[in-house]
């Protein structure tokens, strides 16, 4: 071939290539968003992520993710037979699939840690439905020491970042009627509980119900083991029994029961014939004892306050409360551990605690000199399977 030859051939390869080669924009992987070429195609579906807002509905959000308000309003009334669509909170999120034409493709919330919201579209239309999420649980022993810094449930626990405050409600109201955590801790109290890990995907989830749990308090130990929904202790008696050493979880006391001492306003030396509880505003305030409400309302240096009478002739006050809670009454019932109003400082308080006060026949006793009923035993034909069910718990102690 001669030399004149050869840029010719090069020109025909190269237009026998450009005649078989895809258009540019032929290129486009509407999948990954990559571009091959220089002109752009729309992605077919779009993919958004996020969280419902204060105040926001299904439709509202649906909207302002622009769907055309009649699909949002089309998807609610699918989802309200299989989930209140009121039932949508502030900061659950979802994540939404759709068209660039708005239409949905796919609708997914997060209704609690347990339950999500589906919605999915097919040939058919749309469907709705909720799913149970698949947790995968992994038994785990965690111990914690009561110290001078971490001098709470808790701080002590505090390494387990959020799930610390689940842990330490849990384990608060497993010993609720044997130890007051808000002022019986005392350094080097230990804590041993046996709690699975629940986990979705991988990624923790959250705790479940403690199997076994073990509190040595003031060189006093005491264990508590599931069983059939309720707890019980080594020797098969219920830990449950009818009266809370105290009304609020765990916090601090900041004011013991005494016939002398100087009031904080008035300046006056007097008797206080009562509890006080330091905690922030807010905080949960729960009956000690199932009973009656004989008084829920304003009374002077009190504040709101809310007086229950239980059986064997035991009363109970709550005093200085931001607010009583909704349906307590006088005459309403309360169980026990029900809400019944939270924590302030109405009436003459100098920062926001509980005052709490208890009474026997009429006449004013210590509350932490009150002890609780004998506990009650479990079934005797349950006893057997109880023993054989726990050992291998109380090998983790």
């Amino acid at each position: 071939m001669s030399k004149c030859n050869i840029p010719l051939a090069a020109l025909i390869s190269v237009a026998v290539l450009r005649s078989v080669a895809p258009p540019s924009t032929a290129a486009f992987l509407p999948e990954s968003g990559a571009i091959y070429g220089s002109t752009a195609i729309p992605p077919r579906n779009q993919i958004v992520e996020g969280a419902f807002k204060p105040n926001a509905t299904l439709v509202a959000t649906l909207v302002d993710l622009e769907v055309p308000r009649e699909i949002a309003h089309d998807i609610a009334r699918l989802i309200q037979p299989v989930f209140d669509v009121r039932g949508f909170h502030s900061g659950n999120s979802f994540k939404l699939e759709k068209d660039t034409d708005g239409s949905v493709r796919a609708f997914e919330y997060k209704i609690n840690d347990e339950k999500v919201l589906e919605v999915q579209r097919d040939a058919d239309g749309y469907a709705a439905k909720v799913s149970k999420v698949d947790l995968e649980s992994r038994d785990t022993v965690i111990t914690a020491t009561i110290t001078k810094k971490d001098n709470n449930l808790y701080a002590a626990l505090s390494e387990h970042g959020k799930s610390a405050v689940a842990l330490a409600e849990s384990v608060a109201s497993i010993f609720a009627w044997d130890v007051d955590f808000n002022s019986e801790l005392q350094v080097s109290d230990q804590i041993r509980i046996v709690v699975p890990g629940l986990y979705h995907e991988g990624e923790f989830v959250k705790w479940g119900n403690i199997q076994a749990a073990e509190l040595v308090n003031s060189r006093k130990t005491y264990r508590a083991y599931r069983f059939e929904d309720s707890y019980y202790d080594a020797k098969g008696n219920a830990v449950k029994r009818s009266l809370l050493v105290s009304p609020l979880p765990f916090l601090r006391l900041t004011s013991g029961f005494s016939y002398r001492r100087l009031h904080p306003i008035t300046g006056t030396t007097g008797a206080h014939l009562a509890l006080d509880y330091g905690a922030p505003t807010g905080t949960p305030v729960q009956a000690v004892a199932k009973g009656t409400v004989t008084y829920a309302g304003w009374e002077e240096g009190y504040g709101n306050l809310v007086r229950i009478k239980h059986a064997g002739g035991l009363s109970t006050g709550y005093a200085h409360l931001s607010r009583i809670a909704s349906g307590i009454r006088v005459g309403s019932s309360v169980d026990q551990g029900e809400l019944i109003g939270n924590v302030g400082q109405t009436g003459l308080a100098t920062g926001p605690h509980l005052h709490y006060m208890m009474a026997k026949n009429g006449k004013v006793i210590n509350p932490m000199n009150m002890k609780s009923e004998p506990p009650v035993p479990i079934d005797a034909n349950l006893l057997p399977k109880f023993e054989a069910y726990i050992a291998s718990l109380a090998e983790r102690f």
